[in-house]
């Protein structure tokens, strides 16, 4: 069966059947997290990881810390996640990126002055990872990923961790979290964007 094929028909399990699918449609309810989510995979090149999906996982409103829309893990590390509880109307956004990114001074300064920081992260087994974290609504949140070197360290750190995954052929711990419900609905929402811009 082909991988769209398979998707149509898990999408049209009914819903008692499906994974949380009360989780994934709130969280599609809400444009600029849609939005969001869809750039954070284009820019890290999930896409083209879809087959892996297990080894990297995507949580849909986990209840960790007081609620989050979504956490992104790739094996065991946490490398992307946004706060639920909104203070003045913005959500605190956290990514592990490559330290290339502290090349980009204008970035940092950008970070700093949304209310977030760079910080070295919290895993042995990843000496280049730094944490940076800002504060934003979604609907200029996903504007972070254009700013200078955003891509470039994002790409040096997911890539070679997806890489890594692939060739021991890992699971993440967190494989039972994952959902492939919200992965098919921003495979289409990727889809539908593809013909809009197509056209």
């Amino acid at each position: 069966m082909a991988p769209h094929e398979a998707r149509e028909r898990l999408r049209s399990i009914s819903q008692p059947l499906r994974v949380d699918p009360e989780r994934t449609d709130q969280l599609f309810n809400n444009p600029d997290v849609r939005l969001f989510l869809f750039r954070l995979f284009q820019l890290s090149g999930l896409y083209g990881n879809l087959d892996i999906q297990g080894a990297w996982t995507l949580s849909v409103l986990p209840q960790t810390n007081g609620g989050r829309w979504f956490t992104l893990n790739i094996g065991s590390h946490e490398v992307a996640f946004s706060t639920r509880a909104p203070i003045d109307g913005k959500f605190s956004h956290y990514l592990v990126l490559d330290r290339l990114i502290l090349e980009y001074p204008k970035t940092i300064m950008w970070l700093g002055q949304h209310g977030g920081d760079v910080r070295d992260a919290d895993y042995k087994a990843a000496e280049r990872a730094v944490s940076v974290s800002f504060d934003e609504d979604f609907a200029r949140a996903e504007r972070f990923f254009s700013r200078d070197g955003v891509r470039r360290a994002m790409v040096a750190y997911w890539a070679d961790a997806l890489a890594d995954l692939r060739e021991r052929n890992a699971k993440s711990v967190y494989a039972r979290y994952h959902s492939y419900d919200a992965v098919s609905q921003l495979l289409q929402y990727k889809r539908d964007r593809d013909k809009v811009v197509n056209s």
